[in-house]
């Protein structure tokens, strides 16, 4: 009796532990904790603001902006690489004379949502658009994808807002970039005077005056005709397309910098590698030195492009962008 009763206890015993294994054994198996979001990327810049353009629809009307300072920073699924969230953080206000900065810091903006991708804009139809507050009651941001490294911020009626002479709309990914050496200090652009400015050809006509301080990379330098020099930062650039008075042809080209006034020939390219559409704009140099290309991006901004003819990306704040400016500006 004692022995039928001990082989009951084990029995039972063994059907416990059996069935307190078997749960254990589905949790060791389990799929993983999806991962969080990844970044997509970080993008900056400076640019214009004013009662006619607000970049941003949540800077009150009342308010006095002129510039604004962005840093947006996005995240995606990292399997299916689709869009999630974005924070964005920035500030609007006055510009603080002789500093990139505004004063007293401005007034800041922070902001976090959800991000889309959609296509078009008012002159293309296949345009790659990154929406902010796609998906809520907020107005939604919209920013054309110039490449993987340039956007720029679109108009309510999905037109590439217009700069002006000191700053652009476009804003530079930087989270791939070197860090910027901190202590570097900014150089001084070398000291002469400009050369008079000469008349416009007779039998010409202006298509436009392009404005904006560009990087100081080793094509703007060039183009330029500036010596690299420690400590650069930035390089004053305007550029005046002629065309033929009768046929809009293109004819030739005035460059005015600091220090440098300089004529040339220009022509129209289409397509590259990426984008057999694109109008590219390739303005010579003096004999022995390579072209400098300018993507067309519409009627009122150049890119500047590398040899290769791909878009430069600048940086926190500049941006390798013309901007259509008055002829009648100084």
């Amino acid at each position: 009796m004692k022995s039928r009763v001990n082989l009951l206890l084990r029995a039972a015993i063994l059907l416990t532990v059996t069935a307190c294994a078997t749960p254990i054994s589905q949790t060791a198996t389990s799929s993983p904790i999806p991962a969080g979001p990844s970044l997509h990327g970080v993008f900056e810049g400076i640019t214009p603001c004013s009662a006619l353009t607000r970049p941003l629809p949540q800077i009150p009307a009342d308010t006095n902006c002129e510039q604004m300072i962005w840093k947006i920073i996005l995240y995606q699924d990292p399997a299916a690489k689709a869009p999630t969230t974005f924070k964005l953080e920035s500030a609007y206000g006055v510009p603080k004379q002789g500093t990139p900065g505004l004063e007293r810091g401005g007034t800041p903006i922070e902001m976090e949502g959800s991000w889309a991708i959609v296509e078009g804009t008012k002159i293309d139809p296949d345009a790659v658009v990154y929406q902010l507050n796609a998906d809520n009651d907020q107005p939604a941001v919209s920013f054309v994808k110039m490449s993987d490294d340039l956007l720029h911020v679109l108009t309510r009626d999905q037109t590439l807002m217009v700069g002006n002479a000191a700053w652009s709309y476009t804003l530079n990914r930087t989270d791939n970039q070197k860090p910027e050496d901190e202590n570097e200090v900014p150089g001084t652009m070398p000291e002469g005077s400009r050369p008079p400015i000469p008349e416009m050809p007779a039998g010409l006509s202006v298509l436009g005056v392009f404005e904006g301080r560009l990087p100081c990379d080793e094509v703007v330098l060039e183009f330029t005709s500036l010596a690299p020099f420690a400590g650069c930062t930035k390089i004053k650039t305007r550029v005046t397309l002629y065309q033929d008075q009768t046929t809009g042809a293109p004819s030739t080209y005035l460059f005015m910098g600091t220090t440098t006034v300089r004529e040339g020939a220009w022509t129209i390219l289409h397509g590259t590698e990426n984008d057999p559409d694109a109008e590219i704009y390739q303005l010579q140099l003096e004999h022995g030195k390579e072209p400098v290309f300018f993507l067309k991006a519409d009627e009122n901004h150049l890119f500047v492009m590398d040899r290769d003819q791909n878009l430069l990306v600048g940086n926190a704040l500049f941006s390798y962008t013309l901007s259509r400016i008055d002829p009648n500006t100084p």
